[in-house]
């Protein structure tokens, strides 16, 4: 009868004390490397070959279990030296994550393995360990997809609530941003002095943080989103403005001249204006380099809104006047070929 298939499973390198156990008891005497097995003729002298099925049984539970430990041992080893790309975010002194692809890949691919091991039935020897690696991976991927989340609201806020203008007019706002500002800043320098994936995932409360600080952030965001319609209501030309470009302009509340820029995105043909030095503004310009004088100065006083109404209403008194006094010189003068 061929000793192969035998010798084969002995040799198998899952086997471990629990399966020589095993054998032991389901053969009714001690089988163990080193003891009664250590060479070929001890498999005859044992009459191993009669109950070749009872122990080819054993060694191929002890393969399967074998894969799952060394799956395990693997992913844990890939992730090992695996570190999270951290870098400086313009002049803010803070950080930013940066390329999360490669890990988010990484670790999709690990959570799917860890799940179709989790219902193998050769997993009963590595279920706590298979059970707390499982754990580990999912929070990660929840840190990982709220870090992103926080950070994304975080990066469009950031410039907007640097400006004093804007804290002022939004201090509550203002107020909940600097919390979570003071929480991205901490987080994200513990993050770059030490960048690796298990050790700062593994930081106390980071996904209650992350977490705490996205909601937060998306309250600032729909406080300034309501704030901006407020502007808009009140102007209604600010409808044909970006966000962005109508924070410019409210940022900058003490410098009139930032709304220059957008003057033709809210009227039509108002290209630019003139600014005298006390910023009274006496005149305005068509995209074709025409100028029109106003019939008075107007001066950016209060809210922008306030005074940009004033330049709409200069606007249309100061055309009403130029026409008249078109007609009236229509009619005086002499017409020529």
């Amino acid at each position: 009868k061929p000793v192969m298939p035998i010798l084969t499973a002995l040799r198998n390198p899952g086997l471990r004390d629990r399966h020589w156990d095993t054998m032991s008891d389901d053969l009714g005497f001690e089988l163990r490397p080193g003891v009664s097995l250590n060479s070929l003729q001890d498999v005859y002298s044992l009459k191993l070959l009669d109950h070749e099925a009872a122990i080819t049984k054993v060694c191929e539970s002890a393969g399967k279990e074998y894969a799952i430990e060394s799956a395990l041992d693997k992913m844990m080893n890939d992730w090992q030296p695996l570190n999270f790309e951290i870098i400086a975010y313009r002049e803010t002194g803070s950080f930013v994550l940066k390329g999360a692809d490669e890990v988010q890949q990484l670790l999709d691919d690990n959570i799917v393995m860890t799940q179709a091991m989790s219902f193998s039935p050769f997993n009963k020897p590595h279920k706590d360990r298979l059970n707390a690696w499982s754990a580990k991976l999912n929070v990660m991927s929840e840190i990982i997809e709220q870090w992103l989340n926080c950070q994304r609201n975080w990066m469009y806020l950031e410039p907007i609530f640097s400006s004093d203008d804007i804290m002022k007019q939004l201090p509550s706002e203002g107020q909940k941003f600097r919390a979570c500002d003071r929480q991205w800043r901490k987080y994200l320098k513990m993050g770059h002095e030490a960048p690796n994936c298990l050790q700062f995932t593994d930081t106390p409360d980071l996904l209650a943080i992350f977490t705490s600080s996205y909601n937060t952030l998306e309250q600032v965001q729909k406080g300034l989103s309501d704030y901006l319609e407020t502007k808009r209501q009140s102007f209604a030309r600010f409808y044909f403005l970006s966000d962005e470009e109508l924070l410019a302009i409210l940022s900058q509340t003490k410098d009139p001249r930032a709304v220059q820029p957008h003057l033709r995105k809210c009227f039509e043909a108002i290209n630019s204006v003139e600014f005298k030095e006390d910023n009274s503004m006496i005149c305005m310009f068509s995209g074709e380099g025409e100028k029109v004088v106003w019939d008075d100065a107007v001066k950016p006083e209060g809210n922008v809104e306030f005074w940009l109404t004033d330049v709409e209403l200069m606007m249309r008194k100061s055309i009403n006047t130029h026409v008249g006094l078109s007609v009236e010189d229509y009619a005086k003068g002499a017409r020529k070929e």
